[in-house]
């Protein structure tokens, strides 16, 4: 039996591609799908009434830099427990919108947990401002 390597999701989301994605999605649901042509994710997205179009997109050309700082907390809270990595791999499901924050819902890949990134507007900069076990 082959042992597979299990690893975090470092840079998952290049700025181009979700764009592009963002670009291409039907806008006239409620939720709104993400859906990448090269990599393997899809995102729902619920709100976007809550913000324009505009703030949607400023976070979405940083949306790496949210997730690799959801990454690098779940490998830290790893490297401090007792339990395997499975518990602590997690991959972005869908995004809520509000008025001045972001929710990043996150599932586990091997184990049932939620993760929950909260993302804030300061002065018109997107700042991660919690992360978070459900």
């Amino acid at each position: 039996m082959i042992k597979q390597q299990l690893l975090f999701k470092f840079n998952s989301f290049s700025a181009n591609e979700v764009l592009t994605a963002w670009e291409n999605a039907d806008k006239s649901k409620d939720v709104i799908l993400l859906e990448s042509a090269h990599s393997d994710w899809s995102i729902e997205v619920d709100g976007i009434q809550n913000i324009s179009h505009q703030m949607f997109e400023h976070f979405l050309s940083k949306m790496d830099v949210f997730d690799n700082g959801v990454q690098l907390y779940c490998k830290e809270v790893y490297e401090n427990s007792n339990f395997k990595i499975e518990h602590f791999i997690v991959s972005l499901q869908w995004i809520s919108l509000h008025e001045n924050s972001i929710t990043l819902g996150y599932w586990g890949d091997y184990v049932n947990v939620e993760l929950r990134s909260i993302i804030e507007c300061d002065n018109g900069l997107w700042k991660q401002k919690d992360i978070y076990y459900q």
